[in-house]
């Protein structure tokens, strides 16, 4: 009796020693196709090559005949055929093929609809007696009997789905599903990497040629874009440190106009005092006096600020979103990629302001200015030197310089330190030339100023006795002291 007992117990541990050895070989097979999708996942500059790597893995993993990838559109929450595809026999599903890649694929909607909405795997063990199938409705017969599909993740984000079928029913199989999860998190990856790659290109292609104001308006353009925001806008700091205009607002999609806020009770606070601010809910909450974030209905925020090569803050660079976004970590990184470049812009549009407001104050000067270059060449002269000229009966300023007046910008330019001439003309006028070096620009500018009325005017005074005598001179013999004119040749002081 004790035999028959030993044989079944034998053929009972061969039958779990079996078990236990598919089970081995299955969870090996599984870690394999993990480290080939991670593998090509980390070394390809695309997305389909993954893609097409896991679907073929995946099939021949499973046995499962046929394989599809589906990518969200940027535009809408739908579903649409990537155009990658394993076939065990091209032929034979060549209609489920054409029909699949007609179609578009809202949340809920067929089966990659369902992992759409809900975020996670789907598995419908029998085709036929499946009601939310829309590909069966098209075509009568299709081949195919299961089905299941799992989501491509960025964090939160669904952004595309793998499908599978087989001729055959097949029941739930938990393990497969938890693997292809895995799959899922690691194809996200490279969609989220090749996304910043191509957020990054678009922007270098798309605001490169821009400058200014259309500069600003792309870039928060882009940024809105690439993050998904509602709104996203560039701003700058007042003078009084206390409020920001915007340089361009991007809202729903729509460039719209610039306006200026009080930052006090803001987000912006914190961050126009030099810090990196991101709230992934509640902001409304957070700040309650920012009624604007009420009025635009903003649960998420975030903002930089825009340092010029000093580190001194220049404005700010922000993103609101009205959900919550679904990667705060992309977005958080997005937003600090923009704000190097607008940073930059906005250090290029004061410098560019600031050399224009230089550049006009010569020809606002109402004394006559000279500029010259470092060799002594005349650049310009503005509208007031050319009224002297032609009060000397000169058709031009550059008759009215003094003598030598090359060597006396080569000397400024060398030595570095101002330079003055007293030029007496053979008309009995006065005029004092001051020359300023601008030595890192290879510039020399030239102040002139007519003394000759305040010298006839000082001679007046003196004969009408209107002078004083200065104390020391108390004991000198009366009457006023002489104020000695120019001497009639050219004196030059440098």
């Amino acid at each position: 009796m004790g035999v028959p007992n030993q044989e079944v117990e034998v053929r009972a541990d061969r039958m779990a020693l079996r078990r236990i050895r598919r089970q081995l070989r299955k969870e090996n097979a599984f870690v394999h196709l993990l480290r080939v999708v991670s593998s090509v996942s980390n070394e390809s500059t695309t997305i389909e090559e993954p893609l097409q790597t896991a679907i073929d893995a995946i099939c021949a993993l499973t046995g499962w005949p046929v394989g599809h990838a589906l990518l969200k559109t940027e535009e809408k929450e739908e579903l649409h055929s990537a155009g990658l595809w394993h076939l065990d026999g091209p032929e034979r599903f060549e209609t489920f093929r054409k029909v699949s890649e007609a179609l578009t694929f809202g949340g809920g909607v067929g089966l990659p609809g369902r992992v759409l909405a809900t975020g996670a795997p789907a598995w419908i063990p029998d085709i036929a007696s499946d009601t939310n199938f829309p590909r069966n409705r098209l075509v009568r017969d299709l081949g195919l009997r299961a089905g299941f599909a799992f989501p491509i993740l960025v964090s939160r984000e669904v952004a595309g789905v793998l499908e599978f079928f087989h001729t055959e029913k097949v029941d739930l199989d938990e393990a497969i599903l938890m693997v292809m999860n895995q799959v899922g998190v690691q194809l996200g990856r490279v969609i989220e990497r090749r996304r910043a790659e191509q957020t990054l290109t678009s922007l270098a292609q798309g605001i490169a040629a821009q400058k200014g104001e259309d500069f600003f308006a792309s870039l928060v353009g882009h940024l809105a874009k690439s993050v998904k925001a509602d709104y996203a806008l560039a701003g700058e700091l007042r003078e009084g440190r206390d409020a920001i205009r915007t340089l361009a607002v991007c809202a729903r999609g729509e460039i719209v106009p610039n306006f200026e806020y009080v930052m006090k009770g803001t987000p912006c606070e914190s961050v126009a005092g030099q810090n990196f601010c991101s709230y992934s809910e509640g902001i409304q909450e957070k700040f309650p006096q920012d009624r604007m974030l009420a009025d635009m209905q903003v649960q998420s925020y975030v903002g930089t600020p825009l340092f010029d090569s000093a580190g001194q803050v220049l404005g700010l660079l922000v993103a609101l979103w009205r959900r919550p976004p679904a990667n705060m970590r992309v977005a958080e990184s997005m937003v600090q990629i923009f704000a190097v470049r607008a940073a930059a812009e906005m250090e290029r549009r004061r410098a560019e302001k600031t050399a224009q407001s230089l550049a006009e104050l010569p020809r606002a000067n109402p004394h006559p200015v000279f500029e010259f270059s470092g060799d002594g060449a005349l650049r310009f002269s503005n509208n007031a030197a050319h009224l002297l000229a032609r009060s000397m009966r000169k058709d031009d300023p550059i008759h009215i310089l003094p003598a030598n007046t090359v060597g006396v910008v080569r000397k400024c330019m060398e030595s570095g330190t101002n330079g003055i001439v007293v030029d007496r003309l053979a008309d009995e006028r006065t005029i004092i030339w001051s020359f300023i070096p601008i030595v890192k620009n290879d510039t020399v500018f030239a102040h002139a100023f007519e003394l000759t009325l305040f010298l006839d005017l000082h001679e007046e005074l003196r004969q009408m006795g209107a002078l004083t005598p200065k104390r020391g001179d108390r004991d000198r013999p009366a009457g006023p002291a002489p104020i000695p004119r120019p001497r009639r040749s050219k004196e030059r002081v440098h």
